[in-house]
């Protein structure tokens, strides 16, 4: 059973400081200087919070981030990118990505949506027009449409798909093994993808993982990758997605690498307005953050302890652990809570049961009580009812119970 100081017991008082002041309180220096550092505290853990909700974060936790090393990250593919000749520049902003160059020798990757609002989205297309190639990573509905993508999701999945086509993308026997989701063309009364349109790794009837949609006016050829979880760190090595992320992202010299914050969710558009959009930040979110952070600052002066040296606190008594259990015992006997108590040794018989046994510990249910029975030959009704049965109702059946269990463990113990 736990050792643990029963509930009633007090701590002791906190010593005093040299001088007959408590510890607690301290000269007017002290004071002002634990204040001031309480302050310092209170205003870092404010800004970084701030620094955080600005998009900051972002970085770490994006899925197919080209800077992120962690597993959801897509570092190692833009270093083979790097290493194969073709300039990789990451952008984080849609005026970052307006600032930078796009022209025939450069392929654009979008590789989240989360932050992708619809005036960044159309400034994003049309910044584009004049890319090689522009590809997309596992877009949704609502970012197909802002983009201008003549395609819907028709599903989703993990799947194991095969390449199904020929393109200087995709070979035919090219393996897909991972999160996915499928296209199929926008029109219900159309093909099942655009005209002109290539579909690679079907999936079944619902549609295609990779649609390959032919250069027209103002949009350049787009690649729609339904799998940005492919072309992540834990996963670029399995079937094809090295070869298809490579012949998909290295086909120019140059690679702009578009990553939305959070401030591209709410962004003017081309005539310099800004829409009203339900993925935008709502108006209520700036200074709701603002008075969360007073909030927290307020609360901290108000409940926050005074620094102060520290100080040791020397136990006045040594508890040894058969009184703990007695105490905790006697308080179980005061309230009449017998199932609890039932609950306790029932506990710490299946505990030491399955560390006699070599079982992973936690281990309930059929398994232990069928290697318990095996153990102790007995039957597995029994041990069921012993290990798992009902509450008793009287102190009599609590200290039968005891027995039982205690008698069950010496007949494992001799096994």
């Amino acid at each position: 059973m736990s050792t643990r100081l029963p509930e009633a017991t007090a701590l002791p008082a906190l010593p005093a400081l040299p001088g007959g002041s408590p510890a607690s309180a301290g000269p007017p220096a002290r004071r002002r200087w634990g204040l001031a550092a309480l302050l310092a505290v209170a205003g870092i853990v404010a800004v970084g919070l701030l620094a955080v909700l600005s998009g900051g974060a972002g970085r770490s936790g994006t899925l197919g981030d080209p800077d992120s090393a962690s597993r959801n990250g897509s570092r190692a593919l833009a270093e083979v990118l790097r290493q194969q000749g073709v300039q990789v520049e990451v952008v984080r902003t849609i005026r970052a990505f307006e600032a930078a160059r796009v022209d025939p020798s450069t392929t654009v990757v979008v590789g989240s949506f989360d932050y992708l609002g619809e005036a960044a989205a159309e400034r994003t297309s049309r910044h584009s027009s004049s890319a090689r190639r522009l590809v997309l990573l596992e877009p949704g509905d609502l970012a197909l449409g802002d983009l201008g993508v003549p395609l819907v999701t028709t599903g989703g999945g993990r799947a194991e798909l095969t390449g199904g086509c020929n393109s200087d993308i995709v070979e035919a026997d090219d393996r897909l093994d991972a999160t996915t989701t499928v296209y199929a063309s926008a029109d219900d009364d159309g093909p099942a993808l655009p005209r002109g349109a290539t579909g690679c790794f079907p999936e079944k009837q619902s549609g295609v993982a990779l649609v390959v949609l032919p250069a027209s006016g103002a949009q350049p050829e787009t690649v729609v990758l339904g799998s940005a979880d492919a072309l992540t760190n834990a996963r670029v090595g399995d079937a094809s997605h090295a070869a298809v992320g490579l012949r998909s992202l290295g086909n120019s010299e140059r690679l702009v690498w578009y990553v939305p914050g959070l401030s591209d969710l709410d962004v003017a558009d081309a005539s310099g307005e800004h829409r009203s959009s339900d993925r935008g930040v709502p108006d209520w979110f700036d200074p709701g953050v603002l008075l969360l952070v007073i909030a927290f600052i307020a609360f901290a002066l108000a409940r926050g302890r005074r620094l102060g040296r520290i100080v040791t606190e020397p136990l006045p008594v040594v508890v040894r652990a058969v009184e703990t259990t007695e105490a905790r015992g006697r308080l179980y006997r005061r309230a009449g809570d017998r199932g609890r108590a039932a609950s306790s040794l029932r506990s710490g018989t299946r505990h030491r049961l399955a560390a006699r046994l070599g079982l992973p510990t936690p281990t309930v249910g059929s398994d232990l009580v069928e290697a318990v029975a095996r153990a102790a030959g007995r039957g597995t009704a029994e041990v069921r009812a012993l290990l798992d049965g009902p509450a008793p109702t009287n102190d009599r059946d609590l200290v039968l119970l005891a027995e039982q269990l205690a008698q069950l463990e010496e007949n494992v113990r001799r096994a």
